[in-house]
Parts: C-alpha cells; sequence; structure tokens
C-alpha cells in the first residue's frame, strides 16, 4: 500500500468522558468510521458547515432568519395583492422546509461583506 496523497501534518488528540464516548460510539455504529474519522469529520464539518455556531445559535439564526423570510415575501405578495391564506400557508411551509438551506445562504453571504 502507497503513501497517502494528501498530506495531513497536524494532530489533535483529547480526552473523552465515559458518556461522550459512548455517544460517539452510537454515531458510528451503523457506519464504516472509526471514532478517529468520525470526530475529525465532525470537526471539519462544524468548522465548513456551519460556521462554528453552537446548536442553539444555529437555531436561533434559523429562526430569525425564516422570520426575516416570512416578512418580505408576505409583505411583498400583500403588495401584489396575491396574499390568500392558502398562499400564506405554502409560504410558511417553504420557510420550515428551507429554514437550513437559507440560514447557510445567509451565513455565506455575511462572510462575504468585508469590515
Amino acid at each position: 500500500m502507497g503513501k497517502r496523497v494528501t498530506d495531513y501534518p497536524h494532530t489533535i488528540s483529547f480526552r473523552l468522558t465515559d458518556e461522550a464516548w459512548i455517544g460517539i460510539q452510537k454515531e458510528i455504529d451503523r457506519s464504516e468510521l472509526t471514532a478517529h474519522e468520525w470526530c475529525r469529520r465532525a470537526a471539519l464539518d462544524r468548522l465548513n458547515n456551519n460556521y462554528g455556531l453552537s446548536k442553539i445559535k444555529r437555531l436561533l439564526l434559523e429562526h430569525f432568519v425564516r422570520a426575516q423570510y416570512l416578512v418580505t415575501q408576505g409583505f411583498q405578495l400583500l403588495a401584489d395583492g396575491n396574499l390568500t391564506g392558502v398562499q400564506w400557508k405554502k409560504l410558511r411551509a417553504i420557510a420550515t422546509e428551507r429554514a437550513a438551506e437559507l440560514s447557510d445562504n445567509a451565513l455565506r453571504a455575511a462572510r462575504q461583506v468585508k469590515p
């Protein structure tokens, strides 16, 4: 077997409680990942996709972005005279289903804004 093509020059190690270890074991139970691979992917996923937000901060962001989406789209439909009960229910369902996507787009846009 040859040398890995990708070079990973840095190593991170840390200790876990029994509860955390059991939690990781449950997560990897139905996959072919090792605990090391799972932790690496989890850290990189948080770094690359969640922009370092905790779960509660991410939840709050999704609620805020969903509310902003509903206000802007709702007022536009209202201004156009197209806001009906059925249309509003459809808009709420879309906002709920796409909350994560809308939040990702908002974060992506925020990262592009230079201070």
